[in-house]
């Protein structure tokens, strides 16, 4: 008896590749405690691979915006850089991140990268141009248990804790990432999920800082 495709067993899983297919941006809003500190996580994520994440943890603040070809990062007050080529390779993965990346790996007919499949609980994603993605499904749910990707040297683990069901779609609801050192460890705890929000293309843009308008009005 042929093992069922763990991508097929995971599309099951969160709700239906129909559902999934109807999403066109995802927006969620998170807590962290990192290094004992808390703060806060809004990210905008879109189909065909744009992002948006806004970090803040103590003194500490990051954005990063990606249009699916260039990419920025700002850090506190400091001015926006381009991504370099080691940072923008991250990026073609990191938007198809977490849940997100049921937006790449349940549609061949659109994505631009490959999916190799390795036994019945693990698959590799890869985006063309980005790193490569390790996920290993719960046996028990066919949700993801881990991710794993590479960050230069280090080997980023990310392990889901639980999960929640936001317009018939499963999303993780808490997740641990770690690099290996438990100091350096952070939980995510997601307080909001916005599915189809209404989403300006300039949240994409690192224009957004550099004339400091501020776009987390733009949701309701």
């Amino acid at each position: 008896m042929a093992v069922p495709n763990p991508v097929e067993r995971w599309a099951n899983a969160v709700g239906g590749r129909d559902k999934v297919a109807a999403i066109k941006a995802i927006y969620r809003e998170a807590t962290i405690e990192y290094g004992g500190y808390e703060g806060t996580l809004k990210v905008w994520h879109t189909a065909d691979g744009k992002y948006r994440k806004e970090e803040q943890v103590a003194s500490y603040s990051l954005v990063e915006t990606f249009d699916g070809v260039n990419g920025f990062v700002k850090q506190g007050g400091g001015p926006p850089h381009q991504m370099t080529h080691a940072e923008l390779e991250l990026a073609t993965s990191k938007r198809f991140s977490n849940s997100n990346a049921m937006l790449f790996a349940f549609f061949p007919e659109r994505r631009r990268g490959s999916v190799a499949i390795e036994d019945e609980n693990l698959f590799v994603l890869k985006p063309e141009g980005g790193v490569e993605w390790r996920v290993t499904l719960d046996p028990q749910t066919s949700l993801p248990k881990t991710m794993v990707h590479k960050e230069g040297e280090q080997t980023i683990t990310v392990t889901f804790d639980s999960y929640e069901t936001v317009e018939g779609i499963k999303f993780e609801k808490e997740m641990h990432r770690s690099a290996g050192d438990p100091a350096r460890g952070a939980v995510i705890r997601f307080t909001k999920t916005v599915v189809n929000p209404p989403v300006d293309a300039a949240l994409f843009s690192i224009r957004a800082e550099e004339t400091g308008a501020g776009v987390s009005g733009r949701l309701p």
